[in-house]
């Protein structure tokens, strides 16, 4: 039985099934990318990138052509407002930083478009993050603060960052992403695709990984998440936001009780920076001043400069002035309107083909706070988090509610019974 399972599977692979799974390894295991840049140069993940890309415009169906181009219409923009801002003179290198931009909004539209061998996908993400999790733990336990060099290396051939990525040892970029993904564990318990004993074990690796590559706020990110295992999958999501709010300003009312709390979780990790981080954010601005790291001061910066220029931002002046930790304030900062504009485009495209889909779904409350989740991280620190929200989100999202979940719905006319004609000699009278 199973050899014949084995067998129908194989015949199932083809090459566009490689090559996604090549991608999703370099993307989510730190050893693969090296390897590659070892052994194949990058330029052979360059080639696999652009062959990648014009692939996903091959196969695309007309009938989704447009939709498919409106989505990328804002992200293509924003490149070239990148590109322009930076100034680069590489044109090929330029290309090739477009194409990496667009890798995870491509990819994820063909995914959830072709519907096929969503399973291996998701077996693939589910496999990948909880390897890369297991090495991180076991290469953090032994260098603590391996993940934030990773997250602080100027250049990808600085020779500690090569050994710690030979190590398997994921980075910034890979913990967040790794905690963004919890919340859709949670929704596949609920609604019934996972088992509990599984569920359980990612949320310890989840939290373990937090703890030990000691970023704040991914732990923060996974406590919070935590809460919607409370959350019934049936609630509206009107209801759903409704008792956000409730939370939050529950939270602001009782802000000092919150940090008590905060406190006491940080004994039980026995980590006093992860500890005084959090109770920083609730214990009012002279425990944020406090702070060797003074988030605060550097998201007013790019506020600031976005008031100064509101329209087009440090852009049209030659001048940065940001705080270079928020990727939404950042961007407001250096593109003012015009990047909050296309800001704006490109999460509604996010949202209109990757979420909206699943809005009468059981379980869309937790849908949504998966998709609102890295835009709150982005709002808080660097990155927009593509890969996670257009690539293995929704894989995941597509394995849990089915294949046919994401199928383009055309409005039409009620469906009419055929009529059986009755012989002529019936009908006589």
């Amino acid at each position: 039985m199973f050899i014949d399972r084995a067998k129908t599977f194989v015949k199932k692979l083809n090459i566009s099934n490689v090559v996604m799974a090549y991608i999703m390894a370099c993307t989510i295991i730190p050893i693969a990318s090296v390897a590659t840049s070892r052994f194949l140069t990058t330029y052979f993940y360059m080639a696999v990138v652009v062959i990648a890309v014009l692939f996903t415009f091959s196969v695309c169906r007309l009938s989704d052509m447009r939709s498919y181009a409106y989505l990328l219409i804002p992200f293509i923009v924003y490149e070239m407002f990148t590109m322009v801002a930076q100034g680069k003179s590489n044109i090929l290198l330029a290309g090739y930083q477009v194409l990496l931009f667009l890798l995870p909004v491509c990819l994820g539209y063909t995914v959830i478009t072709r519907r096929t061998t969503i399973g291996l996908y998701a077996m693939l993400t589910a496999l990948f993050f909880t390897v890369t999790a297991l090495t991180t733990i076991v290469g953090c336990s032994t260098d603590p603060n391996a993940a934030r060099i990773l997250a602080t290396t100027q250049t990808s051939q600085d020779p500690t960052a090569i050994g710690y990525m030979w190590r398997n040892i994921g980075g910034y970029s890979f913990v967040y992403s790794a905690v963004l993904m919890y919340p859709c564990v949670l929704l596949a318990y609920k609604m019934k695709k996972l088992p509990l004993v599984f569920v359980l074990g990612f949320a310890a690796i989840a939290f373990v990984l937090a703890i030990n590559t000691q970023y704040t706020f991914a732990l923060m990110l996974l406590l919070v998440s935590s809460l919607l295992i409370l959350v019934k999958k049936t609630v509206p999501l009107g209801k759903f936001i409704f008792i956000t709010v409730l939370f939050i300003v529950g939270i602001f009312l009782f802000r000092e009780l919150v940090a008590l709390i905060l406190q006491r979780v940080g004994e039980l990790i026995g980590n006093p920076m992860m500890t005084e981080k959090m109770t920083a954010l609730f214990l009012g601005q002279e425990a944020v001043d406090s702070l060797d790291d003074n988030r605060a001061e550097l998201y007013m910066m790019s506020l600031n400069t976005f008031l100064n220029n509101p329209f087009f931002g440090t852009f049209a002046i030659g001048s940065w002035g940001s705080g270079g930790h928020s990727f939404i304030l950042d961007n407001l900062a250096l593109y003012g309107i015009i990047g909050g504009t296309l800001m704006a485009f490109m999460y509604r495209g996010i949202y209109t083909v990757f979420y909206r889909p699943l809005k009468d779904k059981p379980g869309y409350c937790m849908v949504f706070w998966i998709f609102l989740q890295p835009i709150i991280l982005s709002t808080i620190n660097t990155g927009m988090w593509l890969e996670v929200l257009c690539m293995f989100i929704p894989i995941i999202l597509c394995w849990i509610y089915g294949a046919d979940s994401y199928r383009i719905k055309k409005d039409s006319k009620p469906a009419i019974m055929p009529v059986k004609l009755l012989p002529r000699e019936e009908t006589e009278t």
